[in-house]
C-alpha cells in the first residue's frame, strides 16, 4: 500500500496512527471514548491517529485492550 507521508512525520507513527483509526471506526467508538478509557486527552488520540505522535507499548496495549483487539493488529504488516 502507497502512503504519502507528510513531511515531517514518521512513516511508522502514520501508518499505526491510520491503523488505530480504522480499527476504532470499524468498532464504532468515537475518540472521546476511546481517550477516556485509556486515560489520555482527546487532542492525543487525535494527533497519534494523524501520525504526529507514536504511542509508547504501554498505551499500545490499552488501546487494543480497549478495542478488543490484539496488540499486533494495530500495527500493520508492512512495519
Amino acid at each position: 500500500m502507497f502512503v504519502k507521508i507528510p513531511k515531517g512525520r514518521a512513516y511508522e507513527a502514520v501508518m499505526i496512527g491510520q491503523q488505530i483509526r480504522h480499527t476504532r471506526r470499524m468498532k464504532d467508538m468515537s475518540q472521546a471514548s476511546l481517550s477516556q478509557k485509556i486515560g489520555v486527552s482527546l487532542e492525543w488520540i487525535g494527533r497519534v491517529e494523524r501520525g504526529l505522535y507514536l504511542p509508547n507499548l504501554k498505551l499500545l496495549f490499552k488501546i487494543a485492550k480497549e478495542l478488543q483487539v490484539r496488540t499486533r493488529d494495530l500495527i500493520p504488516p508492512e512495519l
